[in-house]
């Protein structure tokens, strides 16, 4: 079973919110892990995570829990937003 329409556009304006304000933070994360051959990943890994964790808890409030298609969709939305993520730091 698809994703419900509502949980995907609470999910997909949750990662979009988190885009726009890992851009706002950017010159920060620049200067505060110099070091970081990877930040791109890390930042992505907390973006997905908290969408993650904004998807079980749509579900959650509908008394329901998501199926192993569901989760196969979530990473799809999820991986639809990489090439976001990873623009900021090339």
């Amino acid at each position: 079973m698809p994703i419900p329409d509502e949980i995907t556009e609470f999910v997909e304006k949750h990662i979009k919110l988190m885009i726009s304000q890992t851009e706002t933070y950017l010159p920060f994360i620049k200067v505060a892990f110099p070091y970081s051959k990877n930040v791109a990943d890390g930042v992505y890994n907390l973006i997905i995570g908290s969408a993650l964790s904004i998807f079980i808890n749509q579900y959650t409030m509908r008394m329901k829990y998501p199926t192993a298609e569901e989760f196969s969709d979530f990473g799809k939305i999820a991986l639809k937003y990489r090439d976001q993520v990873d623009q900021f730091f090339t």
